[in-house]
């Protein structure tokens, strides 16, 4: 078996155990009946019913009839028994009104995305219509969901985008791009709002997450947005050798080309926190439909982080498991929500992305992902972009 392949295999190993993990942890912490504590002897057991002295329970079992004062009592609420809801219970309770309003407040996302891959593109000197960009960005967003992994969506969103222009290798390194402002959004999101609200004691650790993805980030910024450190480390010369020089080549001139552009660069990145607030509005909604605690700056916060896991590329599909875990960290344990309700709304979240995904499922069904006759035409007569550039191609040539 090639390296390649062995690589391939391995990830989906460490998926796959990772999923594994996650579940396992989410059998032993969430339940789908109500639980309650009792004092003596301390123990969890299910609830059936509830009455004003007596509760109906599982006990050694067998289903029994206990005196309502065995169970364990909310603090600082004399009579009122703390009840551990499972999932059967936090959906039957749902708001139904607010889990609709989460649901349209979702509405611009995809249409702000689709303005950001315009405008990305253009940083490239590839033309798309605004139009063209919606119907492909909700295609990319419904094999997000379709088809395994994280990035399915947008690979095909891509290969896609190849069709309605004659600069392909430009095209399809934007979509990565657009990608990485995406996650930059949130990271911008998630560490404006906890300096606004800092906490070291709950926010510590997970700034020093947040400052890791930073340095990473600058790190990777500086290596393919540098020309002088491209050149220092010779990284021209090695793609000009390898067998789809060329085609590097014109990668690392399309990172460089959001240099030359830094007002559209900026726009692009003040409406992707724009459209990620959208989503954090949203889930935030959402989380109030499922009886979990209003505290709208720590939505800002955990949720953007939930998504930032969720992208991380070792992490199962759609990171199912994961998300759940992380949400009951960040909700869960720190007394805004019940087990349930954090795995609940982890998957209200994805539902969300579902709902505005699903119009996607029909651009290609009605052939509306290929390019006009009229552009069609268009396309015949361009050209694809020289070999010029910012000056790597020459470089590499008087190696």
């Amino acid at each position: 078996m090639s390296a390649p392949k062995r690589g391939r295999w391995l990830l989906l190993a460490l998926r796959l155990a990772l999923c594994a993990v996650a579940l396992v942890y989410l059998y032993f912490n969430v339940k789908w009946n109500d639980y309650v504590q009792l004092n003596e002897p301390p123990q969890k057991v299910r609830l059936f019913e509830q009455g004003d002295d007596t509760l109906e329970v599982q006990l050694d079992g067998q289903r029994r009839t206990i005196p309502r004062a065995s169970a364990r009592e909310l603090p600082g609420k004399p009579g009122e028994i703390e009840i551990i809801p499972g999932l059967r219970s936090v959906l039957i309770a749902i708001d139904g009104r607010r889990a609709l309003l989460a649901i349209l407040l979702f509405m611009p996302v995809p249409l702000l995305s689709a303005l950001r891959l315009v405008w990305m593109l253009a940083i490239q000197g590839v033309r798309l219509r605004g139009w063209d960009a919606t119907k492909l960005t909700f295609v990319g967003n419904f094999f997000n969901f379709a088809l395994p992994g994280t990035t399915g969506g947008d690979l095909i969103k891509a290969y896609y985008i190849t069709r309605f222009t004659a600069q392909k290798t430009e095209a399809v390194t934007t979509v990565f791009l657009d990608r990485v402002v995406g996650l930059l959004g949130l990271v911008i999101l998630a560490g404006g709002m906890m300096a606004i609200s800092w906490d070291g004691g709950q926010f510590g650790r997970l700034a020093m997450v947040i400052g890791a993805v930073c340095a990473g980030l600058a790190v990777l910024a500086a290596m393919v947005m540098s020309k002088r450190l491209r050149h220092l480390i010779r990284l021209p010369q090695l793609a000009a050798r390898l067998p789809a020089g060329e085609h590097l080549l014109r990668v690392g001139r399309s990172f460089t080309a959001m240099r030359s552009r830094p007002t559209m660069v900026l726009a692009a990145l003040l409406l992707t926190v724009l459209l990620q607030a959208c989503v954090m509005v949203s889930a935030y909604f959402m989380a109030l439909a499922l009886g979990m605690k209003d505290d709208f700056v720590r939505y800002f916060i955990y949720v953007p982080i939930g998504f930032l896991i969720a992208a991380i590329p070792v992490s199962p599909p759609q990171a199912f498991g994961v998300m759940e875990w992380a949400y009951i960290q960040f909700f869960a344990n720190t007394g805004m929500s019940s087990a349930s309700q954090a795995v609940t709304f982890a998957l209200a979240v994805r539902a969300i992305q579902l709902v505005w995904a699903l119009p996607g499922v029909l651009v290609p069904l009605l052939g509306a992902h290929l390019p006009r006759r009229d552009q069609l035409a268009e396309l015949e007569t361009a050209a694809p972009p020289s070999a010029g550039g910012d000056g790597d191609a020459n470089a590499a040539g008087h190696s």
